[in-house]
């Protein structure tokens, strides 16, 4: 049997998800009803849910550092190649 489910959602991200859908030859019910069938299969998510934390802000000198670092293991390698 279906049935309907009316949701929320913010206008922009529904515009792309509609030319992204018409892209790939389906329409947004039937993304949904992927969706809520690999959720469905996993018994949640169908991805991992996640907490993104902010990247480290390395100071100029850090990176510079690390560079240096770098460039000193590969020397030699660079010596002899230029040999």
């Amino acid at each position: 049997m279906d049935t309907n489910m009316t949701f929320r959602m913010d206008s922009e991200v529904k515009a792309q998800m509609s030319a992204i859908c018409s892209q790939l030859g389906m329409t947004t019910s039937t993304a949904f009803n992927i969706f809520a069938n690999a959720f469905v299969r996993a018994k949640g998510m169908p991805f991992a849910v996640t907490i993104m934390e902010e990247p480290t802000k390395l100071s100029r000198e850090k990176m510079l550092a690390d560079t240096d670092q770098l460039l000193a293991e590969f020397a030699p390698d660079y010596t002899r190649m230029a040999e």
